[in-house]
């Protein structure tokens, strides 16, 4: 690990969770804790069903493990519950581990505080400030290490004992509440995540537009329009229409296959070989420069020449597009997909002039089934996710006249929106919870939790204590150099 800035000027600016009263003393911590640093254990040795749970860094957050090792090992690297983990790779982040006994790995250490100066969870409640602290001051190119002796060092504030669990006990009771409305607040994005997926299910069943089709009995049925299409229907493929049509739809709805429905466009990889062909002018997707609806600003570009010379194909605006992995973008600029992605070019402006209504529906519908195209490819090939041409142009589409295609549009945005209002103020929520926990933790840290009792024994008293045992220690300790006349 290397710092942008001298250790000594880390925690210069006392503020936020660096905070001390001035009553306090800090110390390093090195005078009132021990280190365990884990172990490496050999990787042969690791099992998923048998042997001593073993503690990696991605479970110290998790409070669980799912690897064992099956080898011999020393009662040292035992962990308990109530134990202090600090992880030393990437996120530099002290956590109680709550989970079963377990064996302490490599670049994961435990923190033995001495009681007797430090309360453990008073410990716990103020380190990860000062962990925070060398994390954004270490230089790395990829992952962050962190170094047990810099731990050591860290000047951590010292309040009198009776003070500290004080402190403790508030922040416990605070602590407790905030967790209660984090636990509630974790349960909004899954119930938004099933009220839109119940939106789209009965956007696509009819359920959505019941009472809209009793109150218009007198229009077009679906299968009338689609006589309008001259997209010839594709044959069928493994039954894949018939398994695929699951469900009873409205009388003037009807099933179509996915294949009448525009153009299919498969995508290809320009050749990385040649240069030419990554410096022009034509975006080029691949599924990672994708987020829900929209695309990501740092997407790759390519030349008209590598289009000419690959597989790629330039897919028009507007076209709905299918990733392999299951997420449906309607793109709105024209662009160049990979082989992991197809698009359907809706070539039907001069056959249906109510079109952009008609692909708005299609976009909401492709987003109910793609869910069910997947677990359909998945169960088909024992897990291995591959969206065949073929399969995707024989999908049943359902589709409903083109004045309830209106309705349904019209009716989805508005739930929709009525959700990302709702998931608005939910990120709002979650911000202000966060900070709050922070600001409470700052609070404490400036001695303005709890009142100063004084009747406490003053900080400074604590820290002859810890320099009295230290010096005891010391004499105590044999003499090597007066040892090692002795042997001479």
């Amino acid at each position: 690990m290397s710092l942008v800035v001298p250790f000594e000027d880390l925690f210069s600016n006392e503020s936020g969770l660096l905070s001390s009263h001035r009553s306090w003393k800090r110390i390093e911590l090195g005078q009132v804790l021990s280190i365990v640093n884990g172990f490496a254990f050999k990787s042969e040795l690791f099992s998923k069903n048998s042997g001593f749970p073993l503690i990696r860094i991605r479970d110290i957050i998790k409070n669980k493990t799912e690897t064992f090792y099956a080898g011999e090992y020393s009662n040292e690297y035992i962990v308990c519950s109530g134990d202090l983990l600090v992880g030393m790779d990437g996120n530099f982040l002290c956590s109680e581990w709550c989970g079963e006994r377990a064996l302490l790995n490599q670049r994961v250490c435990k923190l033995i505080p001495n009681e007797n100066y430090v309360n453990k969870k008073f410990l716990l409640y103020g380190i990860n400030g000062y962990l925070s602290a060398i994390q954004n001051a270490t230089s790395s190119v990829t992952v962050g290490h962190l170094s047990s002796k810099d731990i050591l060092r860290i000047p951590f504030p010292l309040p009198p004992l009776t003070e500290q669990q004080r402190i403790v006990a508030k922040l416990e009771k605070l602590m407790a509440k905030l967790d209660q409305c984090k636990a509630r607040l974790e349960k909004i994005p899954t119930i938004l995540k099933r009220f839109r997926q119940s939106v789209l299910a009965a956007a696509c069943s009819g359920e959505l537009t019941k009472g809209w089709r009793k109150e218009n009995t007198k229009i077009t049925p679906a299968d009338q329009l689609m006589k309008a299409l001259i997209s010839s229907e594709p044959e069928k493929y493994l039954d894949i229409f018939e398994l695929s049509s699951d469900c009873i739809l409205p009388l003037t709805w009807c099933w179509v296959p996915l294949g009448r429905l525009g153009i299919f466009l498969g995508g290809g990889t320009p050749s990385k070989s040649n240069p030419d062909f990554w410096s022009g002018t034509i975006p080029w997707v691949s599924p990672k420069d994708m987020k829900k609806d929209v695309l990501y600003d740092s997407i790759d570009h390519i030349s008209e020449e590598a289009l000419l010379n690959s597989s790629t194909k330039l897919v028009p605006e507007g076209s709905i597009l299918f990733v392999i992995r299951g997420m449906i973008l309607n793109h709105t600029l024209p662009v160049a997909l990979t082989k992991k992605e197809m698009a359907i070019n809706q070539d039907m402006k001069a056959l249906v002039p109510e079109f952009p209504n008609m692909r708005m529906y299609l976009l909401i519908a492709s987003k109910f089934l793609s869910s069910k195209i997947l677990f359909f490819v998945k169960e088909s090939t024992h897990g291995t996710r591959r969206l065949e041409t073929a399969l995707l142009k024989n999908w049943a589409f359902p589709i409903p006249p083109l004045a309830e295609q209106e309705q349904i549009v019209r009716r989805v945005e508005a739930l929709f929106k009525f959700a990302d209002q709702i998931e608005e103020r939910y990120n709002k929520a979650k911000a202000y919870v966060d900070k709050l926990t922070q600001s409470i933790l700052a609070k404490a840290f400036r001695g303005e939790l709890v009142p100063q009792d004084p009747n406490d024994p003053p900080a400074s008293e604590l820290l002859e204590r810890i320099k009295a045992e230290k010096k005891e220690i010391e004499t105590q300790r044999p003499d090597r150099r007066k040892k090692t006349k002795e042997l001479k």
